[in-house]
């Protein structure tokens, strides 16, 4: 899977004056759709659902993931984990979006999920995560930063600075502990709910890291 960047470029020119380029930031000419998420421990295959009328797109930095139905989550629908950092989905020209999409529930139909951040906070925290299991004992273990740690040591240090305007350690002190420490990993709710459809194949594909250059 690889992004097309389209850099546009302004010449200007004059009588008697030589060209000038100058190039505008990179962007991303097209969402990179996510068709790859684990459930149980199992790879499974996401399905696109088109997006209707009146209806916008869930876009994740450079990702899409399909129509954008609801914005407050319900206890009723099935949760969809954005975590970050994740190994199944990368673009090496946007690091701080690596992640891993996990479901709680796969669904042959289409069905809609609400969006959880799933957020490495702690740099001791190396585990590959395929299970909700997994995300849920890991928000129950906490660990304590100490006075010289600094938000550049999170793992989702670039994630929460692009996406969450989270830029200091002291703006996760929402998520303390009574104790003190922080989780090892932090569950936050997106406000955003995403219509999928899930295959689930006769036999489980092996994991394999999708890996997009953007140029």
């Amino acid at each position: 899977m690889c992004a097309a960047l389209c850099v546009s470029v302004a010449v200007s020119a004059s009588a008697g004056t030589k060209p000038k380029a100058k190039a505008t930031p990179k962007q991303v000419a097209k969402k990179i759709r996510l068709h790859d998420a684990y459930y149980a421990g199992d790879l499974v295959k996401l399905q696109a659902i088109p997006v209707a009328s009146g209806e916008t797109s869930v876009v994740i930095g450079p990702w899409s993931l399909g129509p954008h139905v609801a914005t407050q989550p319900s206890d009723k629908r099935p949760n969809l984990y954005f975590v970050v950092p994740g190994s199944l989905h990368q673009i090496a020209e946007y690091p701080a979006y690596s992640n891993t999409l996990i479901l709680s529930a796969a669904a042959d139909d289409p069905k809609d999920f609400d969006i959880y951040w799933a957020v490495v906070l702690d740099p001791s925290l190396k585990e590959d995560f395929i299970s909700e299991r997994q995300l849920l004992l890991a928000t129950q273990e906490t660990f304590n930063p100490g006075d010289d740690f600094s938000f550049n040591q999170i793992p989702s240090a670039g994630f929460l600075r692009e996406s969450l305007k989270m830029n200091s350690v002291d703006d996760l002190d929402k998520y303390k502990r009574p104790d003190g420490g922080l989780p090892r990993l932090a569950i936050i709710t997106a406000h955003k709910t995403v219509r999928i459809s899930v295959e689930k194949p006769e036999e489980t594909p092996t994991p394999s890291t999708t890996t997009a250059d953007a140029h």
